[in-house]
């Protein structure tokens, strides 16, 4: 069965085994694959099979996947391919590489050739919607007002004062 076999940078290591056609990995609970490291994110990328290779796709995450050091969107797994998702190091294991899963010390490198790499998009991004909070240009006009009309409502309780205490 093929596998993504992991190291963090603190140290630790694990594999996960890719059972499903599609699965999606990230930190948050409701993936099938959890990497429990704060530079994944929530919802970090999709493993697909399309019956004769496995891809990675990344989602729009905020420390994306790199092979090689290069930001890339999309992955055509290789058995033996490394690849980064976050900080964390990852390596992509076949079905038939069943000795290669008992060394827990994979050794991550990086490639030189190969793996379809593409250059990262930032404008394809896709996610939770947009990276920067857009400014609104009309907000300091309506702060403005709101401000001019509680000085108009103080003034007239002062006024009022003054007129019921002669």
């Amino acid at each position: 069965m093929p596998r993504i076999q992991f190291t963090t940078p603190d140290g630790a290591s694990g594999a996960l085994e890719l059972d499903a056609e599609r699965m999606s990995v990230g930190r948050a609970d409701d993936n099938q694959l959890v990497i429990a490291e704060d530079s994944v994110s929530s919802h970090h990328g999709e493993f697909a099979f399309d019956g004769s290779s496995w891809t990675f796709t990344d989602l729009g995450s905020t420390n994306g996947t790199k092979v090689g050091g290069s930001r890339v969107e999309n992955i055509i797994l290789a058995s033996g391919g490394a690849f980064q998702l976050g900080n964390v190091n990852c390596v992509f294991f076949g079905d038939g590489d069943e000795e290669a899963y008992s060394s827990q010390s994979a050794t991550v490198s990086t490639p030189s050739s190969g793996y379809g790499v593409l250059p990262y998009n930032g404008r394809m991004r896709t996610g939770f919607g947009p990276k920067v909070k857009q400014k609104n240009p009309g907000g300091a006009m309506l702060t403005l007002l709101g401000v001019a009309g509680l000085l108009a409502c103080g003034a007239a309780v002062y006024f009022a004062n003054l007129m019921g205490a002669s």
